[in-house]
């Protein structure tokens, strides 16, 4: 069935370029419209709504034009009275209900109706305003694209992707996206957002374009967003994908030391060292990973690269310890995260108050989470925009309160209240969900970890034999004796004979000069 869905929703956009209503071929276009029935005469309460509105009496019209939509003989003007509805919810503040009304307009018009351009400079004016467009999304998705004018095409479009990408639907998702018009406010976010469309669906190689076009039209100085550095990120994830692990390291290491995202970086430019056998550059951004910096951030990944790394030069017993004491920490965190997420389990929305109460005021509400794992989502800024929305959906229940002439006693104020209600719950429980699952995510990888530390706590005690082998030939200590550092420094670089401390003003990048123990053995 979803195939079916997919099919006929590319068939819909492919009418929509063409200039078509959705699901109709040129061939059918031709065909002579059958004449169309004449209109029912417009009822008296809608007649009274409109002179209403025509007086600004937006209370009074708005329970008039409700009346009509109640009335199924006039159904053939309901779409009508729903941008009605909207326009006097919009000139009475009530702005959430008026992009809900908008929506329903959208949702239910005919793509050739007279009111859609009123309705779009209406509804998608408000949407940007509200920073609230996912809620026309929807109803926008049904719209002939080339009925979108430019002055609202970059928006529209804009949310209609990301509406498509949220359904996981990469293909209607990028072609959303790629008609977001170039130089508007949206087109760098578009571009980020069709990049990693195509790196979900598999076609690393088609998102080099996307990401790279992000990159030149974002502002790596914004401090309003941090498209520049999401799609940079994601550029060196896309090499790393396709095995260019120094373009890859290229675009990890251009992230700002300032950025949120900088650990991040630091990770996984130690991944791409790694893979190219350069170990010592691995352990340089490893070790800045694991420096008092960032104390009480989650990265057990991290922690096992370096680890590993250690493994490969032979250091086993410095290896042991740091095993021991990775997995002395995450147990603890496994433990409460697992009760964490049995207790989400009954009420996700109580994650999404514990993290929103945590990144708005530092505060500990609904469901104990563990410090490192708050951390996680310390980048994650949907939870204030989130927050704000339910907020501002707070102040309208209030407003909608306080209308009187009527309304408290209205179906439109209980339905107002209920579709405000609801959306406020969605909301909560859908970041809550979104939330859940990715700490279930978190807890299986932990799993994982963990179950590979105490492999890694094997291999590091049998290794060891290697070097009571050689203690035993009775040449190792003094080799180890002759132990020298390389102190060839590279041009560029000074020698810092690292004794412990950490130099946040420390400028650019430095690398570990460390003695392979594997070699020392060997001899």
């Amino acid at each position: 069935m979803s195939r079916v869905r997919t099919n006929w929703a590319v068939l819909a956009l492919a009418a929509g370029l063409l200039g078509l209503p959705s699901g109709v071929s040129a061939e059918e276009s031709e065909t002579p419209a059958e004449e169309a029935e004449a209109p029912p005469e417009k009822s008296r309460q809608m007649k009274t709504a409109l002179k209403q509105l025509k007086k600004k009496e937006w209370a009074l019209g708005s329970l008039s034009l409700n009346k009509v939509l109640e009335d199924e003989a006039q159904a053939y003007y309901h779409n009508e009275v729903r941008f009605y509805l909207a326009y006097a919810l919009e000139q009475m503040g009530m702005k959430y209900s008026a992009l809900e009304e908008y929506n329903r307009f959208f949702l239910a018009v005919d793509s050739d109706h007279e009111l859609i351009p009123q309705a779009l400079k209406r509804g998608v004016s408000l949407g940007r305003q509200m920073d609230a467009g996912w809620i026309l999304a929807p109803g926008l998705t049904r719209l002939d694209t080339s009925k979108v004018t430019a002055g609202f095409q970059g928006p529209a479009m804009f949310w209609v992707g990301k509406h498509w990408y949220k359904q996981n639907n990469w293909t209607l998702a990028r072609a959303y996206l790629s008609l977001v018009p170039k130089g508007t406010e949206y087109y760098a976010e578009a571009r980020m957002i069709e990049g990693i469309a195509f790196s979900r669906d598999g076609k690393p190689a088609e998102a080099v374009a996307s990401f790279s076009a992000a990159i030149a039209a974002a502002d790596p100085s914004s401090t309003t967003n941090n498209v520049w550095e999401v799609a940079n990120l994601n550029l060196g994830r896309t090499y790393y994908a396709l095995g260019n692990f120094e373009r890859a390291i290229e675009h990890f290491e251009d992230t700002s030391r300032g950025s949120p995202l900088w650990f991040e970086s630091l990770y996984e430019a130690a991944w791409s060292y790694f893979r190219l056998g350069r170990l010592s550059g691995a352990l340089s951004h490893l070790q800045t990973v694991d420096s008092p910096f960032f104390d009480g951030i989650y990265h057990p990944d991290a922690t096992l690269l370096r680890t590993l790394i250690f493994y490969y030069l032979c250091k086993y017993i410095d290896g042991q310890v740091m095993l021991n004491d990775f997995t002395e920490e995450h147990y603890k965190i496994q433990k409460t995260l697992t009760e964490a997420i049995a207790r989400a389990d009954k009420e996700p929305t109580t994650l999404f108050d514990a993290l929103y109460a945590w990144k708005s005021a530092g505060k500990d509400a609904g469901v104990p989470l563990p410090g490192p794992v708050k951390q996680f989502f310390a980048t994650d800024e949907s939870l204030l925009r989130i927050g704000d929305y339910i907020a501002g959906i707070d102040a309208e229940l209030a407003a909608v309160a306080r209308v009187k002439t009527g309304w408290e006693r209205s179906s439109l104020r209980r339905n107002l209240d209920d579709a405000l209600k609801a959306r406020k719950d969605a909301a909560r429980s859908d970041k809550g969900r979104e939330v859940l699952a990715r700490l279930r995510g978190m807890n299986i990888a932990l799993g994982g970890h963990l179950g590979n530390a105490e492999l890694y706590k094997v291999e590091m005690i049998t290794a060891e034999k290697n070097i009571y082998d050689a203690a035993y030939r009775g040449n190792l200590a003094e080799k180890v004796a002759k132990r020298a550092l390389d102190t060839s420094v590279p041009e560029g670089y000074r020698l810092w004979p690292f004794e412990g401390e950490y130099w946040i003003d420390e400028i650019g990048w430095y690398e570990v000069n460390t003695i392979n123990e594997c070699l020392m053995i060997k001899q």
